[in-house]
């Protein structure tokens, strides 16, 4: 044999011992529910942030043109106060909460990690995210020999090559643990979508408790690569589950809720897709993109808004609201769905290409479920307010709460060519120059525009416990 064969040969038997060793993470198993330990919002100092003032973000997919909108957003935040208690308040250390999904999940995770690191001009964040050709990254590591070898196995896949360009570029080898030993708000709630039920999965503890999934073991760059796991371009992602070997004791309010399937239907079938993670065969999870079950990551708050319980929604603003913990409640929606780019079909007798197609069923259904999701929020928020204006008016005592709802989304731009120009930017992970830069500023435009983000701040006047929505 010469020379040249034998490398070859070499070369071939490693590859296959290569590719035989090749299998996505695990995550270790839980040994007890402990809920005084592991990345809760219970267990998050409250440092400067009190939850009088109580506010909710939620970052929606769509790439980097979603990252960047969300990023916006936050440098408004950051130079943003508001009095409360006669003390002027700093509005981004007032956010306990950040729900994001795909896009804005890279925005939310590296925040929560870093937190004013992310604003450095030229910094990490800037510099190999925002302003970087990640699919750039994603494709030399897609087309690397030794990647061809790891996906030969069948417990790797394109998504675990995605969460290493993730790792590399921003997260290190970060894990929840360092989250939790941060130990300060916000909470973020990193969502995806459970393939086998179709229902929103979110990176906290007590998701994975009836999975008796340690959280504190899992990466950040393998929850957002989750989080933006668009589907077909990449693999689902698979996550182990050790059930009944953590002694979890169901909560009372899945019992109670699988008894509602006329009265709440939704809260039945949450309670349902809440149990199958205890059933003994299932081993494992596979997730997809968060925005196929949720592409604006409001449906959390939501939950948190109608969940009477902390043992339903660990941070239950509808139980804080009850127990007169919350004086002010704002909700800021930060929506970078793009126009639809599918051509008007209807105008010629032609079938319709696969591309069209493709375009639709992944736009067109996400848009109408986030309006449908937006306009839940409203309808809750308005339920909240007439209770309040009836007590009132009844002399009941009913504990008053200013409620704000603010939207942030580029069909609020009143200039028609604008509007078109940012609705118009595709999803995908490389922008140039000058598209971030508008993003960075239209975030924070729309957000300082807002009547009642004006009222919030002081800049207009507002009547106590009434509903301000925009």
């Amino acid at each position: 044999m010469t020379p040249l064969a034998k490398r070859s040969l070499g070369l071939l038997l490693s590859l296959t011992l290569l590719a035989g060793c090749a299998s996505f993470p695990e995550a270790e198993p839980l040994e007890h529910v402990d809920t005084g330990s592991g990345y809760r919002y219970a267990n998050l100092e409250g440092a400067d942030n009190s939850e009088e003032l109580f506010v909710i973000l939620s970052f929606s997919g769509g790439g980097t043109r979603a990252a960047a909108l969300a990023y916006g957003v936050l440098e408004r935040l950051r130079d943003s106060w508001v009095e409360m208690d006669g003390e002027s308040r700093n509005l981004l250390d007032e956010v306990d909460i950040i729900s994001s999904v795909s896009g804005g999940s890279f925005t939310a995770a590296y925040y929560g990690l870093h937190r004013d690191a992310i604003f450095e001009e030229g910094g990490r964040f800037q510099r190999d995210f925002l302003y970087r050709d990640v699919e750039a990254d994603l494709k030399r590591r897609l087309l690397s020999p030794f990647s061809w070898a790891r996906l030969a196995s069948p417990t790797f896949g394109r998504i675990e090559l995605a969460e290493e360009v993730y790792q590399s570029l921003l997260f290190d080898q970060a894990t929840f643990a360092d989250l939790s030993d941060n130990g300060r708000k916000p909470f973020l709630l990193i969502n995806a979508t459970d393939m086998d039920k179709g229902s929103q999965f979110s990176f906290v503890q007590s998701q994975l408790d009836p999975m008796c999934v340690d959280l504190e073991s899992i990466s950040l760059s393998r929850a957002v690569a989750a989080s933006s796991n668009f589907p077909i371009a990449f693999t689902p992602l698979t996550l182990n589950s050790y059930p009944g070997r953590c002694g979890y004791v169901e909560p009372p309010w899945v019992a109670n809720a699988l008894q509602g399937l006329n009265t709440n239907p939704r809260r039945y079938y949450r309670a349902r897709h809440w149990q199958r993670y205890q059933e003994p065969e299932r081993d494992y999870v596979h997730l997809l993109d968060g925005g196929v079950s949720d592409n604006i990551g409001l449906r959390p708050a939501l939950d948190a808004l109608r969940a009477p319980t902390l043992q339903e929604v660990e941070w239950s603003v509808l139980n804080k609201m009850n127990r007169e913990i919350v004086d002010k409640l704002v909700v800021i929606v930060v929506d970078a769905k793009p126009e639809n780019p599918t051509p008007d079909a209807d105008t010629s007798p032609r079938s319709p290409g696969p591309r069209q197609v493709i375009n639709t069923i992944s736009t067109t259904p996400l848009a109408n479920y986030s309006f449908d999701t937006v306009e839940l929020l409203r309808e809750t928020l308005r339920d909240r307010e007439n209770a309040q204006r009836l007590s009132l008016d009844a002399g009941t005592g009913m504990h008053q709460i200013d409620l704000y709802y603010i939207y942030v989304g580029f069909d609020q731009l009143e200039d028609a060519t604008r509007r078109e120009r940012f609705q118009r930017i595709p999803t995908r992970f490389n922008l140039p120059t000058e598209e971030v830069d508008g993003l960075r500023q239209i975030g924070a435009e729309l957000l300082e525009q807002s009547p009642c983000f004006q009222q919030l701040v002081g800049q207009r006047e507002g009547s106590g416990g009434r509903l301000c929505s925009h």
